[in-house]
């Protein structure tokens, strides 16, 4: 397992939850690290449902692995056991789409903003964090 790569895997049934269960397509986004470490994964679904409306957490995905042109889902990111990933399908091979992915998810998590840090000779943003 590795990041980027495509599974099939068996979502569970979450109460209360827009997270479609059962069997479908994911992308892993958990560090190759991480995934080498836990029993466990960051995933992004996958749907070929492509009429829905496009939110910025959304990326198309064409890829010679998937039966259909997919959208990533990065706003419905979770965790899983690995025992729920079925089948490895394949692996995002395009730069932009994981660039692109990985930008959705930002959004999502609202770590764009912590990108943004000022910098003022030995201040950060009004802290001295001079030791």
């Amino acid at each position: 397992m590795k990041n980027f790569e495509l599974w099939t895997a068996d979502l569970p049934f979450l109460k209360g939850s827009t997270l479609k269960c059962g069997r479908r397509p994911v992308v892993i986004v958990s560090d190759d690290q991480s995934i080498e470490n836990n029993s466990f994964v960051s995933v992004v679904p996958l749907t070929k449902n492509l009429e829905s409306r496009q939110l910025p957490t959304h990326v198309l995905l064409c890829s010679r692995y998937l039966d259909h042109p997919s959208r990533a889902l990065c706003e419905q990111v979770t965790t899983l056991d690995k025992t729920r990933l079925v089948r490895r399908i394949g692996y995002v091979e395009d730069t932009f789409d994981r660039f692109a992915i990985n930008r959705a998810l930002a959004a999502q998590l609202h770590l764009a903003s912590a990108q943004m840090i000022y910098v003022q000779e030995d201040h950060f943003y009004g802290y001295d964090w001079k030791v």
